[in-house]
């Protein structure tokens, strides 16, 4: 052991994470905390038909972030419903979000 994993006087510090009863409550906020993820699945009408995955994205306490299956776009979002404006190509396309989990539309 390095004099750098020790705490003052030498002393080997003490870690939080020892006491399984504080993992466990870390891990139920970190569960409580955790982000939803969804994809953006996009419709286009024919000809071709198609269904594909054009986005994914995440939702935390402070908004949506997602990101473009083929690069080159980025958005930080209020809702993840906002995403769907986005992938609407001028109407010829019709998006819809699909939550990993299948937990539906909250």
């Amino acid at each position: 052991m390095s004099d750098s994993d020790q705490g003052e006087g030498g002393e080997v510090p003490i870690s939080l994470f020892d006491d399984p009863k504080v993992v466990g409550e870390v891990q139920e906020f970190v569960d409580d905390q955790a982000p939803r993820v969804f994809a953006v699945v996009q419709e286009t009408f024919g000809p071709p038909e198609d269904l594909q995955i054009v986005a994914w994205g995440m939702t935390t306490k402070k908004g949506v972030e997602v990101i473009s299956v083929h690069g080159g776009m980025r958005m930080g979002l209020q809702s993840a419903e906002n995403t769907l404006i986005f992938y609407r190509a001028g109407g010829s396309a019709n998006p819809r979000i699909f939550w990993v989990g299948g937990k539906g539309d909250e």
